[in-house]
């Protein structure tokens, strides 16, 4: 289940970390394919995208700060494994590849630009960082009242069997906002999908 700041629980199937590739949405498929040279899967969790990758021969590196994750990639034949966190990696790649909702990694809209900061410090040049995320203002369509400041800052917590996580920020951004970001740290943005629940995968160059 995940517990969340907006609203009643809401279970999160578990399968959703062990699809295969036959089970990818188009954007999924789509960033896959948008993919070059040396790619890092950011937050990789169970390596549904980085197994995939890998089985097609491309150079891709899974990280993780989870101990269960990176165990369960590699009982799954996951070959580039880094447990790590991220905001600590240091070595450069062609692309970055942070999907599920992957700026969601910056914990809230204020910690945008750093987060984005780092992702430029890990590419390579002319390297790109593909990336998802969703505008989820209809979530207050119907009269649930807005949170103080900007509307994408949620918080989660996971419950599985009876345990309890911690609470964590996530975000959510809308493109405008995002592309507003991107353009004050000086770099490019590119749409390259939107589907109709308003999720949308970005090219950050």
């Amino acid at each position: 289940m995940l517990h969340n700041s907006y609203g009643e629980p809401e279970e999160m199937p578990v399968e959703v970390f062990f699809r295969e590739n036959e089970d990818f949405s188009e954007l999924e498929n789509l960033a896959i394919t948008h993919c070059r040279g040396s790619i890092l899967d950011v937050g990789a969790a169970a390596g549904a995208h980085a197994l995939f990758m890998q089985a097609l021969d491309i150079d891709v590196t899974a990280i993780d700060n989870s101990p269960g994750c990176i165990d369960t990639m590699h009982m799954s034949g996951m070959k580039k494994l880094i447990k790590e966190d991220f905001w600590k990696h240091k070595q450069k790649y062609d692309t970055l590849f942070i999907l599920m909702n992957g700026l969601g990694l910056a914990g809230t809209l204020e910690g945008l630009d750093a987060f984005l900061l780092h992702c430029k410090s890990l590419l390579n040049e002319n390297g790109q960082i593909l990336i998802d995320s969703s505008d989820i203002s209809y979530l207050y369509e119907d009269g649930l009242p807005k949170p103080e400041g900007y509307y994408g800052n949620i918080r989660y917590q996971y419950e599985y069997d009876g345990k309890l996580g911690d609470w964590f920020d996530w975000v959510y951004v809308d493109q405008e906002k995002l592309k507003e970001v991107v353009a004050s740290l000086g770099m490019e943005i590119e749409i390259l999908l939107t589907d109709e629940n308003d999720q949308y995968l970005a090219r950050i160059y």
